[in-house]
């Protein structure tokens, strides 16, 4: 199934796994996962004269139907080893279910040694049925926001800070997570500890209380980290705090995608997200644009326009261009200069707002709760608070 953010894909993947009889042996997991799960394979893997084909052979041995979200291959690792790993599953006779916001034919697009990774593409449309679900309509956006969970007023880093010291004192009542070492962070006082990651590394969390715990945004998108970073964080916590999340441009462009990466975990995981930043969702992406929003906007295919480097009449026209098609003059951070053409990071800043936007919602907060046992004194109170939401419209 692919199609744009909001448009039900996930939805309708959850309802057939939670339908399906035992006998089908469904595994629903979220492609960054797997994929991180088969390189996690291959690495123990010794002694095999093809080793991917053992990897495969094991998946195949426990699982009838794959259900995977967000196929979205970026990683030149995953694209060359696609084809022979999912050849074999399907030789085996695994059904696959899969989600993307991108169509067969685009996946991978412009990536390096594409030509190596279109046999999967064309296995891909042999083994599946291929449902366009593309939609105008962004239903997550339809839902009703809760309040304190994202902050823009110019006190927001201390309305985080007392709202992610409000949600971990919250969960110091419930079971203790396991999975960390720790010397400070106890009751009642926020400190230091350390997430075990893959691969025998750990990751540095500045602050931890019970089951929260809070990062500056250059902390957690600023360093080298990558989506198996950000998978112990949801292992191990139920609440993130990011602080002082900027504007994305053409100087912090790398960080704009482990952004993306982020909100993608913390989504599929069901993490409550407690963020201050310099603008809205949809203000933090707005000068992040594909190839084609740029020709439309009268830019160029080059990988940014600096506005600074055209003269005053070409500059005012093309931010009078910018701004008939969607795009603000100024960010509220005072100012931006740089519009970065990108069409992997333009496509994915679409799901990265649908997704923040729905995380602030009474929906996804009861999913949260409902899925963690310390929170289950808040499952009544989102539920009637989503019952009123629900005579009100």
């Amino acid at each position: 199934m692919h199609g744009g953010v909001g448009c039900g894909k996930t939805m309708l993947m959850d309802l057939l796994v939670a339908s399906a009889p035992k006998e089908f042996q469904v595994q629903r997991t979220h492609f960054h996962d797997f994929m991180l799960d088969v390189h996690g394979r291959l690495r123990h893997t010794h002694g095999e004269a093809d080793p991917l084909k053992h990897v495969a052979d094991d998946v195949a041995a426990g699982v009838k139907v794959l259900a995977l979200d967000e196929l979205f291959v970026t990683d030149v690792a995953d694209a060359m080893i696609l084809a022979r790993l999912f050849g074999r599953l399907w030789d085996a006779g695994l059904v696959l279910v899969a989600t993307s916001n991108r169509a067969p034919d685009a996946l991978y697009e412009n990536g390096l040694q594409r030509q190596l990774f279109l046999p999967f593409i064309h296995r891909l449309k042999e083994a599946c049925v291929i449902h366009d679900m593309n939609s105008p309509v962004d239903y997550r956006r339809l839902a009703h926001h809760a309040r304190g969970l994202y902050f823009l007023t110019p006190d927001r880093t201390a309305l985080l800070h007392k709202a992610f010291l409000e949600n971990g004192e919250d969960s110091l009542a419930g079971a203790a997570p396991a999975g960390s070492s720790s010397s400070s962070g106890g009751v009642g006082n926020p400190g230091p500890i350390n997430v075990n990651v893959a691969m025998g590394r750990s990751l540095h969390v500045p602050q931890a209380l019970g089951s929260a715990a809070m990062f500056g945004f250059d902390d957690l998108c600023n360093r080298p980290l990558a989506a198996a970073d950000y998978i112990a964080l949801a292992g191990r916590f139920h609440t993130l705090a990011v602080a002082d999340v900027p504007v994305f441009s053409a100087a912090n462009r790398a960080a704009a995608y482990r952004f993306v990466t982020l909100i993608d975990v913390m989504y599929e995981h069901r993490v409550r997200m407690l963020i201050s930043a310099e603008g809205t969702p949809f203000e933090l992406f707005q000068w992040i644009v594909t190839q084609q929003e740029a020709r439309k906007a009268g830019g160029t295919t080059a990988g940014h326009i600096s506005m600074a480097s055209s003269s005053s009449n070409s500059s005012s026209q093309r931010s009078r261009s910018l701004q008939q098609h969607g795009f603000s003059s100024s960010s509220s951070s005072g100012g931006c200069d740089e519009v970065v053409v990108d069409d992997q990071l333009g496509f994915a800043k679409d799901r990265a707002i649908s997704r923040l936007t729905e995380m602030q919602s009474i929906e996804y907060l009861l999913q949260h709760a409902k899925q963690r046992p310390e929170l289950k004194h808040l499952v009544l109170a989102l539920q009637e608070a989503q019952d009123k939401q629900r005579q009100r419209r």
